[in-house]
């Protein structure tokens, strides 16, 4: 079992998908909004406004910058 949590300091569009391919959520979060899933890993997390979300996984803070291409990203947690 494995944690995500993202804490949204702009409005952004995210999906969370555990490692058996189940959607866990997909939607718009707002500035202000925290989002917490748990499930099976390696979790896929993408982000359509990358700089409003921070990400942490099982506790630890996650750097999306190395995972970012323009305002999105696209990242893989628990591998």
């Amino acid at each position: 079992q494995g944690q995500v949590r993202v804490q949204f300091t702009a409005d952004c569009w995210t999906q969370v998908t555990d490692g058996s391919g189940k959607v866990l959520f997909s939607g718009l979060k707002r500035k202000g909004d925290s989002l917490a899933v748990n499930g099976k890993p390696p979790f896929t997390v993408r982000l359509g406004f990358a700089r409003g979300a921070q990400v942490s996984y099982n506790g630890q803070s996650v750097d999306v910058v190395p995972f970012t291409s323009g305002e999105t990203a696209r990242l893989k947690l628990g591998q």
